[in-house]
């Protein structure tokens, strides 16, 4: 690995109506800015990971007070540990025996992946992927709550303008799977990505037949690694050396100009031998080679990995004023603020911004400051804000807020000019949220899951870590929130209506229709009627 400072109409479309939120597979979109039609293809909607649904306009601040719970449905789905569904992805125009249906994808952690009307809830298809790797498949659920036998990234759907339109599951034997969206039957053989079983990806990026993901925690022997899949010629290509881990629940991002970003947990660092642990890092691919591009380490890395304060976010990227910027975060509750043509400065120490602290004023390495990944979005006056979900008390007071927050919420920046430098301004701070899950927008709404998980790791009272059944025991049912997205007032609750949590995984949005699954097997769908 080297480093160098150079920045190197579809037939039978349906109105689109309705706001989903499910647990499943969605595809990635290029460019890496958004979409013209209310699909949901990938995590957070796109390569970028702005989490910003622009092609919706039919809930609003006005009407949606008046969301409604359409359908539920119940699938037939085992868990492994706390691992559920995915992230749901939404494509329209699909072709089914009943004609081209709005389609919602869900991925379960079993290897099994469902197809159901967005309109009606109905199954479509379902199937349970067989296992691809020479490995022997395991019996039971993996160890404890981090290194499960499970399914973990949420897949993508190739665009709108392919030329043929495929599904991409990463399924836990570390094989790729590539699907009919009518049928669900592979179209292609299995592509072997990781060099084990059970490592742990996250959300797969999809840009210019390029299928990117990263790899956490060690899980399965599998190193922490970028790993790019190369769809034209079948070819994996793995970032050396391995690193800390890279568990933003999003996966990578990527710019609009190719550029490949994450975050790296607490682990050993050393920076002229590529080991850049609790840092943000950029790399290109090029001609079936990964090559670190640029990296920003935050000034005091050695005593945030000393106190488990990883860096273990997706950062989210979006243009301003000509320029392309990335904001990240971490556990330690700070966002920065980096510019892509020099993530870190010279000395790599130095963002655009750095913060005062947001959240973890008790610096907590189990439930406190950001976690998952980020969103943004730009208002009609062409401001730009940065949204990001917390736990716990916040450690600054935001203008507006809605009571205190002992369990976290959703808390929103603006970007502005001051003082001749751009910075993150706090402009409001949600509701007391429940290990609340990544924000999505929409049409000047924010939608938010507040999943009920019990996130607690240590069990002081007996010594050493909760199962994962104790987790699940004590965890309560998720609620959806519809928050005003210019100032964080709540538009809408769904109340009591969820019946179980759900475990980093949050909701999507297209069709008018918002959907999550949880982990009692039940797909949710919100919207209007």
């Amino acid at each position: 690995m080297s480093l160098h400072s150079g920045l190197s109409s579809t037939h039978g479309l349906r109105v689109l109506r309705a706001i989903c939120l499910v647990g499943c597979a969605l595809v990635v979109l290029s460019p890496a800015y958004g979409q013209s039609t209310a699909e949901w293809l990938t995590s957070s909607a796109d390569a970028a990971r702005d989490a910003w649904q622009r092609g919706e306009s039919k809930i609003t601040t006005k009407n949606a007070r008046k969301l409604q719970l359409l359908w539920k449905t119940r699938v037939e789905s085992k868990t492994m540990g706390m691992q559920s569904f995915r992230e749901p992805l939404i494509v329209s125009g699909v072709k089914t025996a009943d004609g081209a249906r709005t389609v919602a994808i869900l991925a379960g952690a079993s290897n099994d992946v469902f197809a159901l009307d967005a309109e009606t809830g109905k199954v479509i298809w379902q199937t349970k992927l067989k296992w691809s790797s020479e490995k022997p498949q395991e019996p039971g659920e993996g160890a404890g709550f981090i290194c499960t036998n499970a399914l973990t990234a949420t897949p993508v759907v190739s665009p709108m303008d392919a030329p043929a339109r495929r599904l991409y599951v990463l399924t836990s034997d570390g094989y790729l799977r590539i699907m009919d969206l009518s049928t669900g039957s592979d179209t292609d053989p299995p592509i072997q990505v990781l060099p084990l079983p059970y490592g742990k990806p996250y959300g797969l990026n999809l840009v210019k037949n390029v299928l990117y993901t990263v790899t956490g925690q060690g899980c399965g022997g599998v190193p922490n690694a970028l790993y790019a899949v190369n769809l034209d010629n079948r070819k994996v290509t793995v970032s050396t050396p391995p690193q800390a881990g890279l568990w933003g629940t999003a996966g990578p991002a990527v710019g609009s100009d190719g550029t490949i970003y994450f975050e790296s947990g607490d682990g050993p660092y050393d920076a002229a031998a590529g080991k850049l642990s609790t840092s943000v890092e950029a790399f290109t691919f090029s001609n079936d080679q990964l090559t670190l591009k640029d990296y920003y380490s935050p000034s005091n890395h050695v005593w945030l990995s000393r106190r488990d304060l990883d860096m273990n976010v997706t950062p989210v990227v979006f243009p301003y004023k000509g320029r392309e910027l990335i904001v990240a975060s971490g556990k330690e509750g700070r966002y920065f603020v980096l510019d892509s043509e020099s993530l870190g400065g010279a000395d790599h120490l130095t963002p655009l911004f750095r913060s005062e602290l947001i959240s973890n004023k008790n610096v907590n390495f189990q439930k406190e400051g950001t976690w998952g990944s980020l969103a943004s979005w730009e208002d009609k006056k062409g401001t730009r804000w940065v949204l990001g979900p917390t736990g716990g008390e916040t450690a600054v007071k935001f203008p507006k807020s809605y009571g205190s927050t002992p369990n976290g919420g959703v808390v929103a920046f603006k970007l502005e000019e001051k003082d001749g430098r751009t910075q993150l301004v706090p402009a409001w701070q949600s509701r007391d949220m429940l290990t609340s899950e990544p924000p999505i927008i929409v049409n000047g709404v924010v939608f938010v899951l507040a999943a009920g998980e019990y996130t607690m790791q240590a069990n002081d009272a007996v010594g050493g870590l909760f199962s994962a059944e104790e987790r699940v025991n004590h965890s309560v049912p998720a609620k959806l929130y519809a928050l005003d997205a210019m100032t964080g007032k709540e538009l809408y609750s769904s109340g009591e209506q969820v019946t179980s949590f759900l475990h980093q995984a949050g909701p999507s949005v297209a069709d008018d229709k918002v959907m999550f699954g949880t982990f009692d097997g039940t797909i949710y769908c919100f919207g209007l009627k």
